[in-house]
């Protein structure tokens, strides 16, 4: 009779880097709040928690809200990091003080898979999304947790597809603590503007979850403490415009079924103020706030960026149609565009004005 070996169990330690201050966190109003500490529930390291092997024990660290300690350190096999360019010392201060315990450090997400050649001082890269370089991450971990001799970096070649994502790990974090709550409902964008590099990390052609995914996520989210705002991460909403109206009537049945519990955000093309059919159900839904990529009033700098769509209704005229709807909207400018002049600034302040 032969000996069964179980699988190796593993201790994770997952942190989140703490965001250099910016605007865009509003990290100074916090005090102004009851108790929130940090911006968003990171989603990406909690869907990778969510997808560790049966039996793996896992600890989640968001260092916007408490700093990982020695303990923690001491606690596990492994570490797992991932961030955005602004959290990019952070990043690398984990990788130190992770390696003074002579810990293997992974790093994932959006910066090291854009910028591989900037993480040097990490064991494992992993670049692009979920998929089969993950799972060989967890191989390799399984038969070893040393540190390797030399970097070694795995890029995903097959994604896993979105409709077969867990749900990600909330009960990890104390949701309560967060200025906004996060979901994501697809990843890539059709469009190309010079200036974005989601093409280039997604794709072009958005992929999915079901509705019933993200409802059941919401589910999740406020049975773990969640409250106030979810804000709809995708990097363009109607990116799969047909998507989006299949997805709406779910989130408006959902609401009916929560009492309306938290207010939905997102971010879309400007174009949606073609779309009156998407936007009332937005309204219904609760949708309170849309940022749009606006970037500039000049049609020649849309024109030279590729944001050509911006143009198929006057901006300020599609302004006033989203906020009909009841929809407060943001938006992102950009000054300093190769095609800007001397009197590009004074022009922006004029349209904003």
């Amino acid at each position: 009779m032969r000996d069964v070996v179980e699988p190796a169990k593993r201790r994770i330690l997952c942190v989140f880097p703490h965001y250099s201050p910016s605007f865009g966190t509003f990290e100074y109003a916090y005090k102004l709040t009851d108790g929130v500490q940090a911006f968003m529930p990171p989603q990406g390291l909690l869907l990778i928690a969510a997808s560790l092997p049966k039996g793996w024990e896992v600890r989640f660290i968001d260092e916007n809200i408490r700093r990982a300690n020695d303990a923690d350190f001491a606690w596990c096999d492994a570490v797992f990091v991932s961030g955005m360019h602004i959290q990019r010392p952070q990043m690398k201060d984990i990788c130190r003080r992770a390696h003074e315990h002579d810990l293997a450090v992974a790093l994932g997400g959006p910066s090291v898979s854009a910028s591989p050649e900037q993480y040097p001082e990490f064991d494992y890269l992993h670049i692009g999304e979920l998929g089969d370089a993950t799972d060989d991450l967890f191989r390799r971990l399984t038969r070893d947790t040393a540190r390797p001799k030399q970097q070694i970096v795995l890029t995903t070649q097959e994604r896993l597809d979105m409709a077969e994502f867990p749900l990600p790990a909330y009960e990890l974090i104390p949701l309560e603590k967060y200025f906004l709550g996060s979901i994501q409902f697809s990843s890539g964008c059709p469009y190309q503007c010079e200036f974005c590099d989601i093409p280039a990390l997604y794709g072009r052609n958005p992929r999915l979850k079901s509705p019933e995914q993200v409802t059941a996520e919401l589910d999740k989210m406020l049975a773990c403490g969640l409250s106030g705002s979810v804000y709809f991460v995708d990097d363009n909403f109607i990116g799969n415009r047909k998507a989006a109206l299949d997805l709406l009537p779910h989130l408006v049945e959902w609401q009916k079924r929560n009492g309306f519990a938290i207010q939905f955000a997102c971010e879309a093309t400007l174009n949606i103020a073609k779309r009156p059919e998407i936007l009332e159900l937005m309204r219904e839904a609760y949708f309170l706030t849309v940022f749009c990529g606006i970037e500039t009033p000049d049609p020649a700098a849309l024109k030279a960026m590729s944001k050509q769509h911006n143009m198929m209704v006057p901006i300020l005229e599609g302004v006033r149609t989203l906020n009909s709807y009841g929809l407060e909207v943001v938006s992102g400018i950009i000054l300093g565009l190769d095609t800007d002049t001397m009197d590009s600034g004074e022009g922006v302040l004029e349209f904003i004005e």
